[in-house]
């Protein structure tokens, strides 16, 4: 089936740096679409628990907004197309000649110094298939930086689950496929399904898409993931309450 073009809202703490969904915004049939996304783990409900308040411009938490156009809040998070260097940007971005602004805040986040908002890919699950993709999160206290010049697009990272994780009840480290060294965490966002995943031993490749030495630590490494769920998988454990998009199942 097609898919609309989906990006969600991540939020984060700056004092405890955890990560939350808060959102999703949608492009489908020339039409723009954002609405909170309510949920126990990780989504806007716990996230309001732990400091969050609701964007100045969307207040009302159970609205879908809708528009025809990017909405500005959003738009003023796409680099200026009059800065000297933006045909470069768009090149290193390794976006076509013919991207939409979807692709522009998808591949930069759409991330600002003065907030603690960005964007990322979606986790879609369509029939019993997966994929997403996610940058290393935490990378800057593990080993990462120590062999970045030896990691290549295309090579093979490993999962493992840290139970025991004070910070996420369902961690699940990433490690160089190279030599076992830790990189970071997958993202608490996609943990818990990942987790489940891999408890229910479902089969998945986990590789390295990007790589950007250059970038902020949490931008660094890229990783996508691609599985089939076992018959043991049961949905019943992971908490995606949006009826429609974000997590598709058939």
């Amino acid at each position: 089936m097609n898919r609309p073009f989906e990006l969600w809202l991540i939020w984060q703490n700056v004092e405890t740096r955890q990560r939350y969904h808060i959102g999703n915004l949608v492009h489908e049939e020339g039409n723009f679409k954002f609405y909170y996304e309510h949920g126990k783990r990780r989504k806007l409900d716990e996230a309001m628990e732990n400091g969050y308040r609701p964007h100045l411009a969307f207040p009302n938490v159970t609205k879908i907004y809708t528009s025809d156009r990017l909405f500005g809040p959003f738009a003023r998070r796409l680099p200026d197309k009059r800065r000297p260097d933006f045909s470069k940007l768009v090149k290193e971005l390794g976006l076509p000649n013919d991207y939409s602004e979807m692709d522009l805040l998808r591949a930069t986040g759409g991330r600002l110094a003065t907030d603690s908002y960005e964007f990322v890919h979606p986790l879609y699950v369509e029939h019993n298939h997966f994929d997403f993709d996610f940058y290393i999160a935490g990378w800057r206290y593990y080993e990462g930086d120590q062999i970045i010049n030896q990691l290549k697009a295309g090579d093979d990272v490993q999962f493992n689950l840290h139970r025991d994780n004070p910070e996420d009840d369902k961690a699940v480290i990433v490690l160089s496929g190279l030599n076992g060294l830790q990189l970071g965490y997958i993202p608490a966002y996609y943990s818990g399904f990942m987790f489940e995943a891999i408890r229910n031993r479902c089969t998945y490749t986990a590789k390295i898409e990007r790589i950007n030495p250059a970038a902020v630590p949490q931008r660094k490494v890229n990783i996508s993931v691609v599985g089939d769920l076992s018959n043991n998988f049961s949905m019943n454990n992971i908490d995606f309450n949006s009826k429609d998009l974000q997590l598709i199942k058939q």
